[in-house]
């Protein structure tokens, strides 16, 4: 006997579903922005010459790209209680409408460590990509390592590292589905809950697989835009 389609499920439950939706949005954007954040800081650092810096920035990243995501998310959700460490968590998940504080702000943690050590190692590559000799020019005309990063290497490395970055931040969007097993209830949580109440999974799971690639694509779409403009401003330059 053949399955049944019911797709009314989804009218049915598509307040659940757009809950979801909205809240993977959420840790998808705090992620990508905090993450690409601590990886730029992390792959200046990997970048270094200062051997301080660089051996503790690569002790950041041989760590937690090491550790499985999910074991961090469980480490953070039942070793800490964020919101008692940090109060201002409460006004951010007032302000963004979050349930559960605890177990959305470890998930995001975890999220933006473990996507943030990639982030590096990708931000390393780019700066490393860029000729000794720009850095040696800059210095020459006056400059400190900073301003030499800060204005020079940097925003070259950028436009170097824009393709492998948008695989990152797809990556992040992708694992935040792991954030269900502390209790977020972001789009995966959506479809177990469906599936639990109607025994509906297949319509529920292919309703949140569009969904996702939505999101991919969209994310996609503007990183290809950024990276057209980045180019065109080389061309122009």
């Amino acid at each position: 006997m053949g399955y049944e389609f019911d797709w009314g499920v989804l009218i049915e439950y598509k307040g659940l579903l757009i809950q979801g939706l909205i809240t993977t949005v959420k840790l998808s954007i705090l992620g990508i922005l905090f993450s690409f954040l601590i990886g730029s800081i992390v792959g200046i650092g990997r970048a270094s010459k200062n051997f301080w810096l660089s051996l503790f920035a690569s002790y950041y990243v041989e760590s937690f790209r090491n550790i499985p995501l999910i074991v961090q998310m469980f480490f953070i959700y039942f070793t800490f209680t964020l919101s008692q460490i940090f109060p201002f968590l409460n006004s951010w998940g007032e302000f963004l409408h979050i349930q559960d504080v605890d177990a959305f702000f470890s998930a995001l943690l975890a999220l933006i460590l473990y996507t943030g050590a990639y982030i590096g190692e990708v931000v390393k590559a780019g700066i490393n990509s860029i000729p000794k000799g720009q850095f040696e020019a800059a210095q020459s005309l006056g400059m400190n390592r900073f301003q030499v990063m800060w204005y020079i290497i940097y925003p070259q490395a950028i436009r170097i590292i824009i393709p492998p970055l948008t695989s990152q931040f797809l990556n992040l969007i992708k694992n935040s589905s792991l954030a269900m097993t502390i209790g977020v209830a972001e789009l995966t949580f959506a479809t177990q809950q469906i599936d639990a109440e109607t025994f509906r999974g297949f319509e529920a799971a292919t309703a949140v697989t569009i969904l996702y690639i939505f999101l991919t694509l969209t994310t996609s779409f503007f990183m290809n835009l950024i990276e057209i403009k980045f180019s065109k401003g080389v061309k122009n330059a």
